[in-house]
Protein backbone atom coordinates (compact mmCIF):
# COMPACT_ATOMS: atom_id res chain seq x y z
CA UNK A 1 0.00 0.00 0.00
CA UNK A 2 1.75 3.53 -0.83
CA UNK A 3 0.74 7.24 -0.69
CA UNK A 4 -1.97 8.12 1.70
CA UNK A 5 -3.40 5.12 1.99
CA UNK A 6 -0.71 3.26 2.66
CA UNK A 7 -0.11 5.39 5.35
CA UNK A 8 -3.61 5.27 7.52
CA UNK A 9 -3.89 1.67 6.43
CA UNK A 10 -0.52 1.40 8.57
CA UNK A 11 -2.01 3.05 11.65
CA UNK A 12 -5.46 0.94 11.12
CA UNK A 13 -3.52 -2.40 11.40
CA UNK A 14 -5.15 -5.52 10.02
CA UNK A 15 -6.08 -4.59 6.82
CA UNK A 16 -5.08 -6.95 4.18
CA UNK A 17 -6.36 -8.05 0.43
CA UNK A 18 -7.78 -11.53 -0.15
CA UNK A 19 -8.02 -12.12 -3.91
CA UNK A 20 -9.91 -8.56 -5.13
CA UNK A 21 -11.46 -8.08 -1.80
CA UNK A 22 -10.07 -6.37 1.11
CA UNK A 23 -10.68 -7.88 4.47
CA UNK A 24 -9.71 -7.29 8.35
CA UNK A 25 -8.15 -9.74 11.23
CA UNK A 26 -7.89 -8.08 14.56
CA UNK A 27 -7.52 -10.01 17.72
CA UNK A 28 -10.72 -9.87 20.09
CA UNK A 29 -10.87 -11.65 23.73
CA UNK A 30 -8.27 -13.83 22.44
CA UNK A 31 -9.63 -14.88 19.41
CA UNK A 32 -8.55 -13.88 16.48
CA UNK A 33 -11.85 -12.39 13.91
CA UNK A 34 -11.68 -12.44 10.03
CA UNK A 35 -14.00 -9.92 8.65
CA UNK A 36 -14.64 -8.99 4.93
CA UNK A 37 -14.87 -5.39 4.53
CA UNK A 38 -16.88 -6.25 1.37
CA UNK A 39 -14.76 -4.13 -1.49
CA UNK A 40 -11.87 -4.13 -3.78
CA UNK A 41 -11.91 0.03 -2.97
CA UNK A 42 -8.89 0.28 -0.64
CA UNK A 43 -10.41 3.97 1.07
CA UNK A 44 -14.05 2.44 1.55
CA UNK A 45 -12.26 -0.54 3.38
CA UNK A 46 -10.44 2.15 5.58
CA UNK A 47 -13.78 4.06 6.24
CA UNK A 48 -15.71 0.30 6.97
CA UNK A 49 -13.13 -0.58 9.95
CA UNK A 50 -13.24 2.69 11.61
CA UNK A 51 -16.88 2.23 12.09
CA UNK A 52 -16.31 -0.93 13.72
CA UNK A 53 -16.60 -1.76 16.93
CA UNK A 54 -15.66 -5.20 19.18
CA UNK A 55 -19.07 -6.01 19.14
CA UNK A 56 -19.43 -6.22 15.29
CA UNK A 57 -16.20 -8.40 14.98
CA UNK A 58 -17.64 -10.72 17.16
CA UNK A 59 -20.21 -11.45 13.94
CA UNK A 60 -18.69 -14.49 12.13
CA UNK A 61 -17.49 -13.48 8.69
CA UNK A 62 -16.51 -16.55 6.90
CA UNK A 63 -19.41 -18.67 7.68
CA UNK A 64 -20.83 -20.12 4.33
CA UNK A 65 -24.76 -18.19 5.28
CA UNK A 66 -22.21 -15.12 5.67
CA UNK A 67 -20.31 -15.66 2.56
CA UNK A 68 -23.94 -16.30 0.88
CA UNK A 69 -25.07 -12.53 1.56
CA UNK A 70 -21.51 -11.20 0.59
CA UNK A 71 -21.95 -12.74 -3.19
CA UNK A 72 -25.42 -11.48 -3.30
CA UNK A 73 -24.48 -7.54 -2.57
CA UNK A 74 -21.67 -8.28 -4.75
CA UNK A 75 -23.42 -9.34 -7.71
CA UNK A 76 -26.33 -6.88 -6.93
CA UNK A 77 -24.21 -4.36 -6.24
CA UNK A 78 -22.47 -4.59 -10.05
CA UNK A 79 -25.72 -4.83 -11.40
CA UNK A 80 -24.63 -7.93 -12.69
CA UNK A 81 -28.13 -10.05 -12.15
CA UNK A 82 -31.59 -9.04 -13.20
CA UNK A 83 -34.34 -8.78 -10.75
CA UNK A 84 -35.80 -11.80 -11.43
CA UNK A 85 -31.79 -13.78 -11.96
CA UNK A 86 -31.35 -12.14 -8.17
CA UNK A 87 -34.17 -13.83 -6.92
CA UNK A 88 -34.08 -16.98 -8.43
CA UNK A 89 -30.62 -17.26 -7.33
CA UNK A 90 -30.32 -16.30 -3.65
CA UNK A 91 -33.17 -18.20 -2.91
CA UNK A 92 -31.05 -21.35 -4.67
CA UNK A 93 -27.72 -20.08 -2.61
CA UNK A 94 -29.26 -19.44 0.95
CA UNK A 95 -31.27 -22.63 0.59
CA UNK A 96 -28.11 -24.27 0.32
CA UNK A 97 -26.29 -22.60 3.15
CA UNK A 98 -29.45 -23.70 5.85
CA UNK A 99 -29.01 -27.13 4.20
CA UNK A 100 -25.53 -27.15 4.59
CA UNK A 101 -25.40 -26.17 8.18
CA UNK A 102 -22.69 -23.91 10.27
CA UNK A 103 -19.44 -24.45 8.11
CA UNK A 104 -17.18 -22.16 5.94
CA UNK A 105 -17.14 -22.49 2.03
CA UNK A 106 -13.86 -23.99 2.23
CA UNK A 107 -15.57 -26.52 4.63
CA UNK A 108 -17.93 -27.75 1.50
CA UNK A 109 -17.00 -30.90 -0.24
CA UNK A 110 -17.61 -32.73 -3.54
CA UNK A 111 -19.29 -35.27 -1.44
CA UNK A 112 -21.71 -32.66 0.19
CA UNK A 113 -22.32 -31.28 -3.22
CA UNK A 114 -23.11 -34.75 -4.79
CA UNK A 115 -26.08 -35.22 -1.44
CA UNK A 116 -27.51 -31.91 -2.53
CA UNK A 117 -27.83 -33.03 -5.97
CA UNK A 118 -29.31 -36.50 -5.13
CA UNK A 119 -31.31 -34.82 -3.09
CA UNK A 120 -32.74 -32.42 -5.53
CA UNK A 121 -33.10 -35.14 -8.06
CA UNK A 122 -35.22 -36.99 -5.76
CA UNK A 123 -37.53 -34.42 -4.62
CA UNK A 124 -37.64 -31.86 -7.78
CA UNK A 125 -36.46 -33.18 -11.14
CA UNK A 126 -32.58 -33.51 -12.98
CA UNK A 127 -33.08 -30.36 -14.98
CA UNK A 128 -33.98 -28.30 -11.49
CA UNK A 129 -31.19 -29.94 -9.89
CA UNK A 130 -28.85 -29.07 -12.60
CA UNK A 131 -29.59 -25.76 -12.38
CA UNK A 132 -29.34 -25.21 -9.07
CA UNK A 133 -25.35 -26.69 -9.20
CA UNK A 134 -24.77 -24.15 -11.96
CA UNK A 135 -25.60 -21.61 -9.54
CA UNK A 136 -23.19 -23.14 -6.31
CA UNK A 137 -20.56 -23.23 -9.70
CA UNK A 138 -21.37 -19.54 -9.62
CA UNK A 139 -20.51 -18.47 -6.22
CA UNK A 140 -17.62 -21.01 -5.74
CA UNK A 141 -15.92 -19.81 -8.30
CA UNK A 142 -16.65 -16.64 -6.48
CA UNK A 143 -14.88 -17.37 -3.36
CA UNK A 144 -12.18 -19.07 -5.24
CA UNK A 145 -11.54 -15.81 -7.41
CA UNK A 146 -12.43 -13.13 -6.19
CA UNK A 147 -13.18 -13.54 -2.17
CA UNK A 148 -10.09 -16.57 -2.08
CA UNK A 149 -12.48 -18.03 0.99
CA UNK A 150 -12.20 -21.43 -0.88
CA UNK A 151 -9.48 -23.21 -2.71
CA UNK A 152 -11.72 -24.87 -5.11
CA UNK A 153 -14.71 -24.59 -6.87
CA UNK A 154 -16.05 -28.01 -5.63
CA UNK A 155 -19.38 -27.42 -7.39
CA UNK A 156 -17.52 -27.75 -10.82
CA UNK A 157 -15.84 -31.19 -9.29
CA UNK A 158 -19.03 -32.77 -10.87
CA UNK A 159 -18.82 -33.91 -14.15
CA UNK A 160 -22.29 -32.82 -14.71
CA UNK A 161 -24.11 -32.93 -18.35
CA UNK A 162 -27.09 -30.63 -18.79
CA UNK A 163 -30.46 -33.56 -18.71
CA UNK A 164 -32.35 -33.80 -21.65
CA UNK A 165 -35.70 -31.79 -22.02
CA UNK A 166 -37.88 -34.53 -21.20
CA UNK A 167 -41.19 -34.67 -23.60
CA UNK A 168 -44.57 -33.76 -21.42
CA UNK A 169 -48.09 -32.15 -21.52
CA UNK A 170 -47.81 -28.50 -20.28
CA UNK A 171 -50.79 -28.66 -18.63
CA UNK A 172 -54.09 -30.80 -17.14
CA UNK A 173 -57.52 -30.37 -18.79
CA UNK A 174 -60.24 -29.21 -16.28
CA UNK A 175 -61.57 -32.65 -16.18
CA UNK A 176 -58.15 -34.04 -15.08
CA UNK A 177 -57.84 -31.00 -12.33
CA UNK A 178 -60.95 -32.08 -10.99
CA UNK A 179 -60.66 -35.61 -10.37
CA UNK A 180 -57.40 -35.46 -9.16
CA UNK A 181 -58.53 -33.05 -6.50
CA UNK A 182 -61.70 -35.37 -5.95
CA UNK A 183 -59.79 -38.67 -5.34
CA UNK A 184 -56.82 -37.27 -2.95
CA UNK A 185 -57.31 -38.96 -0.01
CA UNK A 186 -55.09 -36.38 1.93
CA UNK A 187 -56.54 -33.44 3.15
CA UNK A 188 -52.68 -31.87 3.26
CA UNK A 189 -52.11 -32.92 -0.62
CA UNK A 190 -55.72 -31.56 -0.96
CA UNK A 191 -54.91 -28.21 -0.03
CA UNK A 192 -51.71 -27.93 -2.04
CA UNK A 193 -53.57 -29.35 -4.94
CA UNK A 194 -55.85 -26.59 -4.65
CA UNK A 195 -53.16 -23.94 -4.44
CA UNK A 196 -51.66 -25.03 -7.09
CA UNK A 197 -54.53 -25.56 -9.62
CA UNK A 198 -56.77 -22.76 -8.44
CA UNK A 199 -54.54 -19.83 -7.61
CA UNK A 200 -51.54 -20.67 -9.41
CA UNK A 201 -49.51 -20.71 -6.26
CA UNK A 202 -45.64 -21.92 -6.31
CA UNK A 203 -44.35 -24.62 -4.49
CA UNK A 204 -42.85 -22.27 -1.78
CA UNK A 205 -45.97 -19.97 -1.28
CA UNK A 206 -48.00 -23.20 -0.94
CA UNK A 207 -45.80 -24.31 1.76
CA UNK A 208 -45.37 -20.85 3.43
CA UNK A 209 -48.92 -19.90 3.28
CA UNK A 210 -50.52 -18.31 6.01
CA UNK A 211 -54.27 -17.72 7.02
CA UNK A 212 -54.10 -13.90 6.84
CA UNK A 213 -53.53 -14.50 3.30
CA UNK A 214 -56.64 -15.96 2.61
CA UNK A 215 -59.67 -13.51 2.93
CA UNK A 216 -62.91 -15.62 2.75
CA UNK A 217 -65.16 -12.60 3.31
CA UNK A 218 -63.70 -11.11 0.28
CA UNK A 219 -62.86 -13.74 -1.61
CA UNK A 220 -59.81 -12.82 -2.13
CA UNK A 221 -56.40 -14.50 -1.32
CA UNK A 222 -53.91 -11.69 -0.81
CA UNK A 223 -50.19 -13.34 -1.02
CA UNK A 224 -47.85 -11.03 1.41
CA UNK A 225 -44.45 -11.20 2.55
CA UNK A 226 -43.67 -12.72 6.05
CA UNK A 227 -40.68 -13.20 8.02
CA UNK A 228 -39.60 -16.50 5.61
CA UNK A 229 -40.49 -15.58 2.65
CA UNK A 230 -40.29 -13.00 -0.37
CA UNK A 231 -42.05 -13.28 -3.57
CA UNK A 232 -40.25 -13.64 -7.20
CA UNK A 233 -39.37 -9.97 -8.35
CA UNK A 234 -40.38 -9.03 -4.91
CA UNK A 235 -44.00 -8.39 -5.45
CA UNK A 236 -47.15 -9.07 -3.67
CA UNK A 237 -49.98 -9.69 -5.26
CA UNK A 238 -53.58 -10.72 -4.68
CA UNK A 239 -55.39 -13.51 -6.18
CA UNK A 240 -59.68 -14.07 -6.53
CA UNK A 241 -60.64 -17.38 -4.48
CA UNK A 242 -63.45 -19.54 -6.53
CA UNK A 243 -66.54 -20.01 -4.59
CA UNK A 244 -65.51 -23.94 -4.96
CA UNK A 245 -61.61 -23.46 -2.92
CA UNK A 246 -63.28 -21.12 -0.14
CA UNK A 247 -65.61 -24.09 0.20
CA UNK A 248 -62.62 -26.47 0.92
CA UNK A 249 -61.00 -23.76 3.12
CA UNK A 250 -63.90 -23.37 5.22
CA UNK A 251 -63.59 -26.74 5.93
CA UNK A 252 -60.17 -27.19 6.05
CA UNK A 253 -59.64 -23.63 8.25
CA UNK A 254 -57.62 -21.13 8.88
CA UNK A 255 -54.78 -22.44 10.62
CA UNK A 256 -51.76 -20.91 12.75
CA UNK A 257 -48.81 -20.54 12.24
CA UNK A 258 -48.89 -21.97 8.66
CA UNK A 259 -51.87 -23.11 6.54
CA UNK A 260 -50.07 -26.59 5.66
CA UNK A 261 -48.81 -28.66 8.47
CA UNK A 262 -48.68 -25.79 11.04
CA UNK A 263 -47.13 -28.20 13.68
CA UNK A 264 -43.76 -28.18 11.55
CA UNK A 265 -41.49 -24.91 12.89
CA UNK A 266 -39.65 -22.31 10.35
CA UNK A 267 -37.27 -24.47 7.99
CA UNK A 268 -33.94 -25.14 9.26
CA UNK A 269 -31.39 -27.06 7.43
CA UNK A 270 -33.78 -27.95 4.84
CA UNK A 271 -34.31 -26.05 1.92
CA UNK A 272 -38.01 -25.89 2.43
CA UNK A 273 -40.00 -25.71 5.78
CA UNK A 274 -42.07 -28.71 4.83
CA UNK A 275 -41.56 -30.91 1.90
CA UNK A 276 -44.56 -31.99 0.19
CA UNK A 277 -42.69 -33.13 -2.70
CA UNK A 278 -42.11 -36.78 -2.21
CA UNK A 279 -46.23 -37.64 -1.32
CA UNK A 280 -47.12 -35.20 -4.25
CA UNK A 281 -45.13 -37.52 -6.55
CA UNK A 282 -46.27 -40.94 -5.05
CA UNK A 283 -49.97 -39.71 -5.81
CA UNK A 284 -49.84 -38.72 -9.43
CA UNK A 285 -47.72 -41.91 -9.93
CA UNK A 286 -51.23 -43.52 -8.41
CA UNK A 287 -53.44 -41.80 -10.15
CA UNK A 288 -51.10 -42.60 -13.77
CA UNK A 289 -50.25 -39.12 -14.43
CA UNK A 290 -46.47 -39.17 -13.44
CA UNK A 291 -45.77 -36.13 -15.48
CA UNK A 292 -48.03 -33.86 -13.80
CA UNK A 293 -45.95 -31.62 -11.01
CA UNK A 294 -46.37 -29.05 -8.86
CA UNK A 295 -45.38 -26.44 -11.03
CA UNK A 296 -47.91 -27.87 -13.63
CA UNK A 297 -50.30 -26.78 -11.68
CA UNK A 298 -49.11 -23.40 -12.06
CA UNK A 299 -49.40 -23.75 -15.77
CA UNK A 300 -52.88 -25.64 -15.34
CA UNK A 301 -54.25 -22.30 -13.57
CA UNK A 302 -53.02 -20.16 -16.33
CA UNK A 303 -53.38 -22.21 -19.36
CA UNK A 304 -57.09 -22.39 -18.80
CA UNK A 305 -57.81 -19.20 -17.67
CA UNK A 306 -56.03 -18.35 -20.93
CA UNK A 307 -57.98 -21.20 -22.72
CA UNK A 308 -61.60 -19.04 -21.82
CA UNK A 309 -60.26 -15.89 -22.92
CA UNK A 310 -59.30 -14.33 -19.30
CA UNK A 311 -56.76 -11.16 -20.58
CA UNK A 312 -53.42 -11.71 -20.42
CA UNK A 313 -53.18 -8.92 -18.02
CA UNK A 314 -55.11 -10.48 -15.54
CA UNK A 315 -53.36 -13.95 -15.57
CA UNK A 316 -49.75 -12.52 -15.48
CA UNK A 317 -51.25 -9.88 -12.44
CA UNK A 318 -52.72 -13.14 -10.71
CA UNK A 319 -49.45 -15.33 -11.31
CA UNK A 320 -46.77 -12.59 -10.09
CA UNK A 321 -45.34 -12.64 -13.27
CA UNK A 322 -44.25 -10.15 -16.18
CA UNK A 323 -46.85 -9.21 -18.63
CA UNK A 324 -44.50 -10.16 -21.80
CA UNK A 325 -43.42 -13.54 -19.70
CA UNK A 326 -47.30 -14.61 -19.78
CA UNK A 327 -48.23 -13.19 -23.38
CA UNK A 328 -44.63 -15.68 -25.04
CA UNK A 329 -46.54 -18.67 -22.68
CA UNK A 330 -50.34 -18.38 -23.05
CA UNK A 331 -51.55 -15.96 -25.81
CA UNK A 332 -51.24 -19.07 -28.02
CA UNK A 333 -53.79 -20.29 -26.02
CA UNK A 334 -56.62 -17.66 -26.05
CA UNK A 335 -60.28 -17.84 -28.05
CA UNK A 336 -60.33 -16.34 -31.16
CA UNK A 337 -60.80 -12.93 -29.77
CA UNK A 338 -63.85 -11.01 -31.82
CA UNK A 339 -63.77 -7.62 -30.41
CA UNK A 340 -61.98 -6.33 -33.61
CA UNK A 341 -65.98 -5.99 -34.49
CA UNK A 342 -66.60 -3.98 -31.72
CA UNK A 343 -63.58 -1.78 -32.85
CA UNK A 344 -64.63 -1.08 -36.27
CA UNK A 345 -68.41 -2.19 -36.05
CA UNK A 346 -71.29 0.59 -36.76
Amino acid sequence: MKGGHGEVAKQIRGIYRRGLIYWYAKQVAGKRHHISLETSDLSEAIQRVQTFSDASLLQPGTLLKFAVERYIRYRRDRKEWSLSSEYSSAYVLRSFARWAGEITPGEVTKQLIEKYYSERIATRSPRTAHGNIMKLRAFFRWCVEVERSCLTNVAALLNLKAPKIAARKDFCTADLRDRLIRECPREDLKFALYCGFYAGLRFNEIVEAKAFWFDLEGGILHLRKTATIEFKDGEERSVPLTQEFQQFLRQYGLREPYMLHPEIPARRKNIYRYDFGRPFKLYMESQNVPWVTPHIMRHTFASLLASKGVSIYKISRWLGDGVGVVQRHYAKLLPNDREIEVAFGN
